[in-house]
């Protein structure tokens, strides 16, 4: 679904309060706060490829505040992945802060509190993201917040390139369509904040950085194997078993709860793109579930609704 918002048609009075609403029904709940009360100015285009969103805004300087009233902790949160086009924006949350000037893009993550602003006109693409796709694919999207990440070569370039044809073509795909691309459009994402030299900086070591990815790397290429498991992970990334675990602890998923992350949010994908020739029987033992019942019991666990439910939806 396509549309537009537009306050230049509006009651310089009713800008605002419009906009709010604008903001708050294509992103979340955010408090706004306009820099210049009387000329305030806004455009919004968006495109809704469930259960993505994209969207371009051109408005006045502007700031934007998630607060702890705007958190529901029962719902799946968002990441946002924003593109300025022409001047710099901040994002800031839990003290720490990046800026991202055009030809650059940055990770914002909505479950917690923060704040983002642009001290002048600005333009900018905003790619919503749940965060559980995103987790499926980057296991701590965490590491890759407050760094500006460059979209004028190599990975990062490739990744805008895509990101750009995807937002050219997006009115004449259905939604199928729509949806198996901006998949791709995420792994895309994920190659190219991975493939940037601050990627193995964080708070843990390095080494303990290059496990991980080394680790996630491995499940990701095996996912399809129904034998898959902590110990067979060990042993191929030459690590024990109790330092896999231990590299997993205190984060959202276990080894093996990643493991069935990741072949349910496969397995869904798959079921929603399959055309009528393709069983549910299939696509289940293509990603590693060789007992249905146990897969249409994960699956409604999971997502809430059986296999056969996502297909006919």
């Amino acid at each position: 679904m396509h549309s537009c918002h537009l306050t230049s048609l509006l009651p310089a009075q009713e800008r605002q309060d419009y906009w709010r609403g604008v903001i708050g029904s294509t992103y979340f709940d955010l408090a706004l706060h306009f820099t210049e009360q009387q000329r305030f100015y806004g455009q919004l285009w968006r495109w809704d490829v469930a259960p993505f969103g994209i969207s371009f805004l051109s408005t006045s300087a502007t700031r934007y505040h998630r607060l702890k009233q705007h958190i529901n902790r029962h719902e799946d949160h968002h990441f946002l992945i924003t593109l300025p086009e022409r001047h710099e924006v901040h994002f800031s949350q839990e003290r720490r802060s990046v800026r991202c000037r055009p030809g650059g893009f940055i990770l914002e993550r909505s479950d917690k509190p923060y704040e983002f602003e642009y001290g002048q006109d600005n333009s900018l693409w905003v790619v919503r993201v749940p965060g559980s796709l995103l987790r499926a694919r980057l296991r701590l999207p965490e590491r890759y917040l407050f760094s500006e990440f460059d979209r004028s070569q190599g990975l990062g370039a490739v990744f805008f390139d895509y990101f750009r044809s995807i937002t050219n073509q997006v009115a004449y795909l259905d939604d199928r369509q729509a949806a198996a691309l901006m998949r791709q459009l995420i792994e895309l994402f994920a190659l190219a904040v991975e493939g940037d030299p601050r990627a193995i900086s964080s708070d843990d070591s390095g080494l303990r950085q290059v496990h991980l990815q080394r680790v996630e790397q491995y499940i990701r290429d095996h996912i399809r194997e129904p034998g898959l498991n902590p110990e067979q992970v060990a042993g191929a990334c030459g690590i024990s078993t109790r330092y896999l675990h231990k590299l997993f602890q205190g984060q959202e998923f276990s080894v093996g709860q990643w493991i069935r992350e990741l072949r349910l949010q496969g397995a869904e994908a798959d079921i929603r793109a399959a055309g009528p020739g393709r069983t549910l029987a299939d696509i289940a033992y293509k990603w590693g579930f060789n007992d249905q019942a146990h897969f249409c019991r994960s699956f409604k666990t999971r997502f809430g609704i059986t296999p056969k439910e996502a297909r006919s939806g």
